[in-house]
């Protein structure tokens, strides 16, 4: 059994197609091909959109043709939701913590009166912009021309 990981495997699979793997490498494709379901399925997969794709200009074809590649290249839904999950850990740990730094600094009587009000209003002027930058992103995504250009 060889031990590998399937994403990393990907560019040897691409190269075995093209025929520029060394000897031992071509071999180490074939045996994981053999024992790994995984890659054996993304191997045919990327195997088949070559013969379809290979030999067809691209001004020659058709719509559907041009939306299974375009298919095949979008992100996928799991690096979506992995965006969304980020971006919703990163607020709820931003304004976690700015609370409790806002508490301390605010009730303490040992950090200075600029301390106390300078860095709070640091705090919440970059919260302001993150959402700021963050909704104006959204926005523009919404209604960016390009979204649906496809190749």
């Amino acid at each position: 059994m060889i031990r590998h990981r399937c994403k990393e495997n990907e560019p040897l699979l691409s190269g075995y197609l093209d025929g520029e793997l060394t000897a031992g490498d071509r071999q180490r494709v074939e045996l994981i091909l053999d024992e790994c379901e995984t890659c054996s399925r993304y191997f045919k997969e990327i195997n088949q959109l070559r013969r379809q794709v290979g030999g067809i200009s691209y001004d020659k074809m058709t719509v559907t043709e041009k939306d299974e590649i375009n298919k095949a290249v979008d992100g996928s839904v799991g690096a979506k939701v992995g965006q969304l999950l980020l971006l919703g850990g990163v607020i709820i740990v931003y304004g976690t913590g700015i609370v409790y730094l806002l508490r301390g600094l605010i009730m303490s009587d040992e950090a200075p009166w600029f301390v106390r009000v300078g860095v709070p209003t640091i705090l919440v002027g970059v919260g302001i912009l993150f959402f700021t930058v963050l909704f104006q992103r959204i926005q523009a995504a919404k209604t960016d021309k390009y979204k649906n250009v496809r190749l």
